[in-house]
């Protein structure tokens, strides 16, 4: 794959200061990405009740991975993937798509939707022991203290699930397989040196991974699909053609024009988003236990790529 343009390099600037042009078409897609994302935990608490996970996943998958590779034909990208890669991108594709859209499917509806996008959101701390493991990646003491940041975030809402009373607290385990299988995918990621558009690779793994979620759908859910409301197919609606479709593209696009640094602290936002967008649309309660988790998963997220001060220049 090749190297992602970073959009703008360095401007004119005073002596001694780093000023960076960032484009501001790559502000708005951050925006709606940030928005997008985050309103889909309590859109999918709204709709997987009624339609039973694994249909609705596979729905999902396979509309959103052909409508990717639908668009990165009109990006004149080839979907030809060298033999050499396709043993990695079935490794990825069983974290990236087949686990996580399992485990976290089943969790969101076991868990309220706030709750279950902090979780998700930890995804990246989990890369930091697998990284130092696989990649051999050096353990900084950035990672070290986001790490620690995180755990305590994630024990924090294990501990205070009102199922933990009465038990283990399923929902958030099955977030967490979810959150894990997924940073499993991104060290499988990283381990190869990409010739294909990431799109590309992103709606193979789609519909390869969404296979066994199909299979599990028709022996799991045939006789088990009522017709459902008009709210639970808006959201299956919703689901394939904003967060598979457009909410990739974007990600990937945000990626390309800016750094990482810049990417990633963007994105702490849709847990933000999506805790309170599920005590607004859902009412869901929130307390100590929430706000507490989310600072600390966010400072978790933020610590790794937190960098001097910077002018920064937008432009259109």
């Amino acid at each position: 794959m090749n190297a992602p343009d970073r959009g703008a390099g360095p401007a004119t600037t005073k002596p001694g200061r780093a000023l960076t042009e960032l484009p501001r078409r790559g502000f708005v897609l951050l925006v709606l990405l940030t928005v997008f994302w985050g309103i889909n935990w309590p859109i999918l608490k709204t709709g997987m009740p009624a339609i039973p996970v694994f249909t609705f996943r596979a729905i999902c998958l396979f509309g959103g991975g052909l409508a990717l590779l639908g668009l990165s034909r009109m990006l004149g990208h080839s979907l030809a993937v060298p033999r050499r890669h396709w043993p990695a991108l079935l490794l990825a594709a069983v974290f990236n798509i087949t686990i996580w859209h399992i485990a976290t499917g089943y969790g969101v509806v076991l868990t309220e939707a706030g709750r279950s996008a902090i979780i998700a959101y930890t995804m990246p701390l989990w890369t930091v022991p697998l990284g130092f493991l696989v990649l051999h990646e050096a353990l900084t003491w950035r990672r070290i203290v986001s790490l620690a940041f995180g755990m305590a975030g994630l024990a924090i809402l294990l501990l205070t699930d009102e199922a933990t009373t009465g038990g283990a607290p399923v929902g958030p385990l099955l977030m967490l397989a979810g959150a894990l299988a997924w940073a499993c995918g991104t060290v499988v990621m990283k381990k190869v040196a990409w010739e294909t558009p990431t799109t590309v690779l992103v709606g193979w793994q789609t519909l390869i991974g969404g296979i066994p979620i199909l299979i599990g759908a028709a022996l799991l859910d045939y006789s088990a699909v009522p017709f459902p409301g008009l709210w639970p197919i808006l959201a299956l609606v919703y689901n394939v053609f904003i967060p598979f479709l457009f909410c990739y593209y974007a990600y990937y696009e945000i990626v390309r024009l800016f750094p990482v640094g810049v990417a990633t602290i963007g994105t702490l936002a849709i847990p933000i988003v999506g805790l309170f967008s599920g005590a607004l649309v859902l009412g869901e309660s929130l307390g100590w236990p929430e706000y507490s988790a989310l600072g600390l998963v966010v400072c978790a997220l933020a610590v790794p790529v937190i960098a001097r001060p910077r002018d920064v220049v937008i432009k259109a």
